[in-house]
């Protein structure tokens, strides 16, 4: 892997750039300074670098075969290029080793000209280049100017000296493939093109080059001071002289501030520090800023010279906070703040990696609405607007040098020749993103080992910031060899594994003595119908001092939106015609690519509620506040009393101002209502905001809290006797108006005043449309999966058989009657037969019906164990009683509000992107379907049940990759389950827990169901 010198600069590790300016923080300067580059090029793809027109970049180049495009923009989002999309997870996209790259390498020619307002003649010019995929050469007016790699981060050239009054040409050559897609090997898609905004900023000659603010909080006083390191570029000693006036506000209080002049012994080569002004004051009380109090500052820094005169004015926000670690807790101004976050790639399911202000706002504000207070930039630094949004609605911010080799992991990590290469990049990302209150960490990059690169990557950052702390999983980490949690503390403030077991967070608070906190870097793998046992990890967290939270893995699905056969649908690996890819692994996120949250995201947001209510005493309850800084002052809680899922009285709670991590307990004043058999008591408390915010309006709700009064046992159903007809192999029993047909023994129709109820009654259910969770069914290797063993145990084909075991008996002389009706079911597998005793009663207007399932010890991990109805599509509105009003499984019930829920059969659909199990109900105490005439076919729950109803069967999920291969079925399908597994997050991560797993042993199911009339 050695570098040869021949080799071009784009498979030459050690060439990061050339050209390119010294990187800087991010400045504002006024309008008038910038020129946007966005909009209309020519563009031409070739298929590799030196397939380029000779003379391409010139000004006299006649550019006929070129087309036009608007930036920013990715020239593999377009459907007519033949370089698509390709999404690999750890595998490289193409056969080779590094530094070396195809020789087919796709390159994207742009040209553009352009002409210099008359207020930009005769000043410094700075080409700036927000991010482009993957290296670039800069031509202005046909002279090379510079080059530059990492697609993630701004790239600036002074481009003055090849500048000419008049139009001017600029012409960019964008490769594909080059040394550095080794280091940006990272689980999202791989692209072509220019994703950032292009610009032009003109300044006078002398100007201010960066500045670092570093404010200083004393959270114990509540009082700040602020040092400032204002660099001043231009030729030689032309910034002599000059000094800054600064200006910082707050709302309406300001203070101005005059540093000192720029002297001559600045320049001493030995002892001088360059045209740099360090100035500090001490401000007395300031605003803290965190997530949950995002104070900024305005700062204004104008340059003079030395007759006064303005030659350069710069703007910035800065916050005033603390961050450190003592005593295993990340301390953020003081407060031991638990992580609440999310991992968080750049994506748009139209654009790809083009993101607009827009989507980022979505983004931030849909986080916020979920109770998030953290995102992890995995696996790159983004647009400095996001950050300064993040600044703005109070998110903390790990931010991640673009540094991921994942296919050679540590290999790289190790070799000189790509250390500059890892350095450069954590160098740039400080430099660039210093000033930004909002980040409280540096991440040295993710899955690339801890090698001398990343010593130095740490060493340099702790020398230059020391404010934040440094973030590295791989320095506790050697993946798929050992955890070494304990070690490498110069390489991680944090404890920061991926993907560990609630046990093993546990065992590390319990029984390690390392000082520092763990906070999970990536966990609960959020791919497809998943994220289950997200609270037995925040129980974990909640009730063990040094674990402070985590990043899920992640935000959003990467879906990219295509069609097949005018049905629109989400692509994701394989679709594009790659000969590498990782499937679906793409989508793994708590949103659809357009940002609707699944439910997984709503169990989160209701795990990490500032608001938390519990039962206290009759009719007393306890409120704790668990914000880390905010009382209780800007929110509002109204509670409902609810009688079996129906609301009989409301109010809301008098006002109680309870300070940040505080609780006071208080009292409803009701009078309960006198329960009979089978009733329910409730309250559940919502808690909203008070007035609108920068990131919901007023009652928005941050918190659902229920509390259970009483419940009392339902009473027995009273069972009579059927009336039958025919014989063991075609039998009809006949109740009243209902009449049920069994063939074999196998439940058939059932009809109600001669109107067909069910196509077929309960019959065995032991499948589920394979969750992602369960095994990514495009995979190989997937066989210590649960879906690998109930594929050797053939459950997806297992078959089923009845018979009845109740003879046919006679009541006296009269009609054939008969008290009970039993049958006897087997599901045959390849390991082994299940068992379901099934015993017909008949109730008013209905059937009591109890199944007894006996589970072999070989299939110790089913999908579910139940019953399925098949149902005339008749059934459309659908409501329960239990929990809702979205899906919830055995591990992922925790926002679910037992309480009566209405929906349609038809919004039951759950569209994942790789169509799975989806839309189950737990703690069902009954369900009911409704059709256009009014009848309602009610099923109540005698024992513990789940329930989910659908058009779509499990079989046609089960054969389905995209949501256009499915279609309803005509028909309703009513699962009705004793069991199912939960949903886990093995797809990257620990399996579902034990105590969410369908085992071997005994279950019973039991429920009556019934068909009542518009009139009943």
């Amino acid at each position: 892997m050695q570098h040869q010198a021949h080799h071009p600069h784009w498979e030459n590790p050690e060439v990061s750039g050339f050209g390119r300016l010294p990187a800087h923080a991010t400045l504002k300067r006024s309008d008038d300074c910038y020129t946007s580059l966005n909009g209309e090029w020519s563009f031409l793809r070739v298929a590799h670098p030196d397939a380029a027109p000779p003379g391409w970049e010139t000004p006299g180049f006649t550019a006929n075969d070129f087309s036009v495009v608007v930036l920013p923009s990715l020239w593999t989002m377009d459907e007519d290029t033949p370089d698509r999309p390709v999404y690999t997870n750890v595998l490289m996209p193409f056969r080779h080793e590094p530094p070396t790259v195809p020789a087919e390498n796709p390159t994207g020619l742009y040209r553009r000209h352009f002409t210099l307002r008359r207020n930009q003649l005769g000043k410094r010019q700075v080409l700036i280049l927000g991010g482009i995929e993957n290296c670039y050469y800069v031509y202005i007016n046909g002279q090379q100017a510079g080059f530059s790699k990492d697609a993630r981060l701004t790239s600036e050239f002074d481009i003055t000296p090849w500048l000419h009054p008049g139009e001017n040409l600029i012409c960019l050559k964008v490769m594909r493939w080059s040394d550095s897609s080794y280091i940006e090997d990272q689980d999202q898609w791989w692209h072509a093109g220019i994703h950032r905004d292009i610009g032009i900023c003109s300044t006078q000659p002398v100007y201010i080059e960066d500045v670092f603010a570093k404010p200083v909080l004393n959270w114990e006083k509540n009082t700040g001071s602020l040092s400032l390191d204002i660099r001043i570029g231009g030729r030689d000693r032309s910034a002599e002289g000059c000094y800054a006036v600064v200006d910082l506000k707050q709302a309406s209080n300001s203070k101005s501030f005059t540093t000192a002049k720029v002297e001559r012994h600045s320049f001493n080569p030995v002892t001088g520090k360059g045209p740099l002004i360090c100035w500090q004051a001490r401000l007395g009380k300031v605003k803290p800023w965190s997530a949950e109090t995002p104070a900024l500052y305005d700062l204004t820094i104008t340059l003079r010279d030395q007759q006064d005169k303005e030659i350069d004015q710069v703007s910035l926000r800065i916050g005033f906070r603390d961050i450190r670690v003592e005593n295993r807790e990340l301390l953020i101004n003081g407060k031991a703040v638990l992580i609440r976050g999310v991992n968080r790639h750049d994506h748009s399911d139209k654009t790809g990696k083009v993101i607009d202000e827009s989507l980022w706002r979505l983004d931030i504000e849909t986080m916020k609405r979920h109770n998030i207070n953290a995102v992890r930039c995995s696996h790159y630094p983004n647009d400095p607007r996001f950050y300064e949004l993040c600044d703005e609605y109070g998110l903390y911010v790990v931010d991640e040098a673009n540094v991921e080799a994942h296919h050679h992991y540590a290999r790289l990590g190790i070799e000189p020749a790509w250390a500059s290469a890892m350095l450069t990049r954590a160098i740039r990302m400080v430099e660039r993103d210093k000033n930004h209150p909002s980040i409280i960490s540096w991440s040295l990059g993710n899955e690339t080992g801890y090698g001398p690169a990343q010593a130095a990557m740490a060493a340099w950052i702790r020398s230059y910031d020391n404010s934040r702390l440094i973030h590295s999983e791989p320095a506790i980490c050697e993946q798929a060899v050992r955890d070494m949690w304990n070690e490498n503390h110069e390489g991680t403030d944090i404890v920061c594994p991926m993907y560990p077991s609630v046990d093993a967070i546990i065992d590390f608070a319990v029984n390690s003595d390392d000082p520092r906190p763990l906070i999970m870097c990536e966990y609960a793998h959020a791919m497809g119908n998943s994220c289950g046992n997200l609270q037995e990890y925040w129980d974990a967290i909640m009730n063990h001092h040094g674990l402070q939270g985590g990043f899920i893995w992640e935000w959003v699905d990467h879906g990219l939106q295509q069609t097949a056969n005018g049905i629109p649908y989400w692509a994701y690996g394989g679709d594009f015609g790659e000969e590498r890819h990782d499937l679906n692994f793409v989508c793994d996120g708590l949103c659809w690519p357009d940002r609707t949250p699944h439910s997984s995201l709503l169990e989160y947001k209701h795990i990490l509620r500032p608001v938390d209510i519990v039962g206290a005493g009759r009719n007393k309850f306890r409120l704790t506040n668990r914000q880390d800084f905010l009382d209780t002052e800007h929110l509002v809680t109204d509670w409902e009393l609810l009688l079996n899922g129906t609301t009989i009285k409301t109010g809301q709670l008098k006002k109680l101002r309870i300070a940040a991590g505080k609780s006071a307990t208080f009292e409803l004043t009701f009078e309960r209502p006198r329960l009979k058999a089978g009733d329910e008591l409730s309250v559940v408390f919502t808690t909203c905001l008070k007035s609108d915010c920068s990131w919901a309006p007023a009652g928005h709700v941050v918190a659902e809290n229920q509390v259970q009064l009483a419940r009392r046992k339902p009473a027995s159903p009273r069972t009579s006797m059927f009336e039958v007809s025919g014989n063991k192999k075609r039998l009809t029993l006949q109740y009243g108006e209902q009449q049920w047909q069994f063939n074999q023994g196998v439940p058939g129709h059932w009809f109600s005043d001669h109107e067909l109820i069910a196509e077929q009654g309960p019959v065995p259910h032991i499948w589920r449309a394979p969750i992602d969770n369960d095994g990514i069914k495009g995979w190989t290797g997937q066989d210590n999966k649960a879906l690998g063993r109930w594929q050797r145990w053939g459950l997806a084909e297992a078959t089923h058989t009845s018979r009845l075991i109740t003879p046919v008996t006679r009541a006296g002389t009269g009609t054939p009657s008969l008290a009970a009706l039993e049958t006897l079911s087997r599901v045959t597998t390849a390991a082994g037969t299940i068992t379901m005793e099934t015993l017909y009663q008949p109730v008013n207007q209905g059937l009591l019906v109890r199944h007894l399932f006996r589970v072999p010890a070989r299939l110790n991990d089913l999908p579910r164990i139940g019953v399925r109805w098949q149902l005339p599509d008749c059934w459309q509105q659908l409501s329960w009683f239990g929990r809702g009003p979205s899906e919830h499984y055995a591990d992922r019930r925790s926002s679910g509000t037992v309480r009566v829920h209405e929906s349609t059969v038809a919004d039951e659909y759950v569209p994942y992107i790789l169509p799975q199990a989806h839309g189950n109900h737990t703690d069902i105490r009954w369900l009911a379907l409704q059709d256009g005439a009014g009848r309602m076919l009610r099923i109540d729950a005698l024992t513990p049940m789940q329930a989910s109803v659908s058009h779509y069967a499990d079989e046609g999920l089960t054969a389905a990759f995209h949501t256009y291969e499915i279609s309803p079925e005509g028909r309703v399908w009513l699962c009705l389950d004793a069991a199912q597994r939960g949903v886990g997050g093995a797809s990257c991560g620990p399996d579902t827990l034990p105590a969410y797993l369908v085992t071997a042993g005994d279950y019973e199911l039991s429920y009556t169901i019934t068909c009542l009339q518009p009139d009943d």
